[in-house]
């Protein structure tokens, strides 16, 4: 290998050390990488001569100031895009994991699953035309409330009223950038295994409140997606014998009693009074049962019917910790402490519950990680 093949290759492991950090020493990165300091410095100094890195000084409790490397944060980015169920999110994170830029762009009500599809690509093609010519485009993340397979088609996402749609391929023809779609709650799980709290845990299963009900599965650091890329679909589960007699071409029978506008409708059918525009699950779980016996009933019943399906997991899965993101984040000790105590003496191992933790949004953060993926070997930003 030449001399300047191997001085290439430095640079890009010690840009994708850096990734995502926090800032790294010179001593940290000759540690991770193997290389020796002498070979960091210069390594770093041309790659801050580029304009790829910064150099900064952090605090410390003594001695002299610590020296840190990070990506800089205008040099390369992705364009993350969460497509939810009322609203498409658009933001640029750079490679130090700082958002550039955060728009949320709210969707008219009753848009059929056409019209939802433009909205989406027109929402996409303005970010791309906004894009500063300073900053050069990784690639595009997508994500989305359905299963997606390994070329970005939607299998389905009853939330928009797709079916079949082949978003990625779209996109690439459209854009000519890389593109990686994926499901919502995957990315929670793989933005929560590589950076949250549960980040050195090996069995990690990621549970996804919305308007559906999803899941994501990470086993030793890797994203179980099943043969189809249809894995982790918590919301299909069949909550009852009578269950098998239906057959569920949208939302799947949990979902269709779980997501958050079935436990509104069960609410408003059993006399409980929720707030129009307020926070469905922290009303009903939270704040009404000590002072609405309907409202403690139904809540009882939602939460054995989440217990029911999550020992099912529990047998099939084993996890060592069950991460509670969505409607469901903010309420996670109370709804994890009662999860808990209704799976003890049901599953082998009870899991631990924990909130979603990471800075960004877990599906934000994920679908940044999958465009750089995408992108594919960081030394590509030395061309």
């Amino acid at each position: 290998m030449s001399t300047s093949s191997i001085s290439r290759a430095n640079r890009g492991r010690i840009l994708a050390e850096i990734a995502y950090a926090r800032g790294l020493s010179r001593a940290e990165l000759a540690e991770r990488t193997g290389l020796s300091l002498a070979t960091v410095s210069r390594t770093v100094a041309a790659l801050a001569a580029a304009g790829l890195v910064h150099q900064s000084e952090a605090e410390r409790t003594f001695g002299r100031p610590l020296t840190l490397v990070r990506f800089a944060d205008d040099a390369a980015a992705s364009l993350v895009v969460d497509v939810a169920d009322h609203h498409t999110e658009v933001a640029s994170v750079s490679l130090s994991g700082a958002v550039l830029s955060r728009e949320k762009v709210p969707v008219g009500p009753g848009l059929t699953a056409d019209e939802r599809l433009e909205h989406t690509l027109t929402t996409v093609d303005a970010a791309v035309r906004a894009w500063p010519d300073r900053t050069r485009l990784l690639g595009v993340g997508v994500s989305i409330p359905g299963p997606v397979d390994s070329n970005g088609m939607v299998d389905f996402a009853p939330a928009l009223g797709w079916n079949r749609v082949n978003l990625g391929p779209i996109l690439r023809e459209r854009l000519d950038v890389p593109v990686a779609v994926h499901n919502d709650a995957n990315l929670i799980a793989i933005a929560e295994a590589r950076f949250g709290a549960a980040r050195h845990r090996r069995a990690l299963f990621a549970l996804a409140v919305f308007d559906g009900v999803g899941s994501g599965i990470v086993v030793d650091g890797k994203l179980w997606e099943g043969a189809d890329g249809a894995s982790g679909q918590i919301g299909r589960m069949l909550l009852s014998l009578e269950s098998v007699q239906h057959i569920y071409p949208g939302f799947g029978d949990l979902e269709s009693r779980l997501g958050t506008q079935a436990v509104r409708e069960r609410a408003t059918a059993a006399g409980v009074q929720l707030d129009p525009g307020g926070d469905v699950w922290r009303e009903l779980l939270v704040e009404l049962p000590a002072r609405d016996p309907a409202a403690a009933r139904l809540a009882s019943q939602v939460l054995d019917e989440f217990a029911f399906a999550l020992i099912n997991v529990c047998a099939l899965v084993n996890p060592d910790v069950i991460i509670l993101a969505g409607y469901f984040a903010p309420i996670a000790e109370y709804v994890g402490l009662e999860l808990r105590r209704r799976l003890t003496g049901r599953v082998i191992h009870v899991p631990e519950f924990l909130p979603e933790s990471t800075e960004l949004p877990g599906a934000v953060l994920g679908a940044a990680l999958g465009a750089q993926l995408a992108f594919g070997p960081l030394e590509q930003l030395l061309d």
